[in-house]
């Protein structure tokens, strides 16, 4: 059978990249799909503190990613993947079905949620999940972030450096030493839960589980950010599909996501010249 593509990636970000460049490495026809544009939630960090190598910015790393696998020969392309199917595989795009030898997930994460009374209301009012986004409009301002791991630091952190007060409310905190004790030195850690969020039109403060009060003109939500797993469902057990990054499930660390973007890469090249 005459395929499209040898390797179709859904997802752009670091995760997806990896495994299209380990794809394109090989010589096998890549293209790497993206609903908006390429880089995931590399686009949106300022400095990499911990990312090995020269100190970068995510965009930069992003960028120099991008340019090295299409010199590759990994095509891009917009629009959204909304199905996967099994013989022949097939990933219905935007542009209309592309039949592949193999499929890479690597679709990442939704925005944070927050299980308060019209949480999704204040999107856009104060609600946020993007510190180098929307931190700017909290300059000089008290905000307040609300997460559990890694990811949830590092916003954090970011943030420190804008706004004029950062309050961190975690129920179970699971991030590094090493982020623990740069939070220690920036950020006010509290254990808890958000109960409420309050104001008139804007928002105006966060009440917590304990019924404290903090005055607040922005929240950060980074619990409950669930995997958009959804294109991997209904797929037999033995189709020719890797998962990839952040949709696995796994921590949303850089380094995570792109060793697992490798895994899926090294995986797929595996089978294919098995075959």
């Amino acid at each position: 059978m005459t395929t499209d593509r040898d390797v179709v990636v859904v997802g752009a970000g670091i995760a997806g990249l990896t495994a299209a460049r380990a794809c394109a490495e090989r010589g096998l026809r890549v293209v790497a799909h993206d609903a908006l544009a390429p880089g995931g939630q590399l686009i949106n960090l300022g400095a990499l503190a911990d990312w090995p190598g020269p100190p970068t910015t995510g965009p930069d790393l992003m960028g120099a990613l991008l340019t090295d696998v299409m010199d590759r020969g990994v095509e891009i392309a917009y629009g959204e993947v909304t199905g996967i199917r099994a013989n022949p595989l097939t990933v219905d795009a935007a542009e209309g079905p592309v039949t592949a030898r193999a499929v890479v997930v690597a679709t990442g994460r939704r925005p944070g949620r927050l299980d308060v009374p019209d949480a999704d209301a204040w999107e856009g009012r104060g609600l946020s999940h993007c510190a180098t986004c929307d931190g700017p409009l909290h300059a000089g301002r008290e905000v307040v972030v609300v997460g559990d791991d890694e990811w949830t630091a590092r916003e954090a952190l970011e943030l420190a450096g804008i706004a004029k007060r950062v309050t961190l409310v975690s129920a179970a905190p699971g991030w590094s030493a090493f982020s623990a004790g740069r939070l220690a030195e920036a950020v006010e850690v509290r254990v808890g839960a958000v109960s409420a969020l309050e104001g008139d039109g804007t928002l105006g403060a966060v009440r917590l589980s304990d019924g404290e009060v903090l005055e607040a003109s922005g929240v950060f939500v980074y619990t409950h950010a669930d995997p958009r797993s959804e294109l991997l469902d209904g797929l037999p057990a033995d189709a020719p599909v890797w998962a990839a990054g952040d949709v696995t499930g796994a921590d949303r660390t850089l380094l995570t996501a792109a060793a697992d973007g490798l895994r899926a890469g090294l995986a797929v090249v595996a089978r294919l010249e098995e075959e």
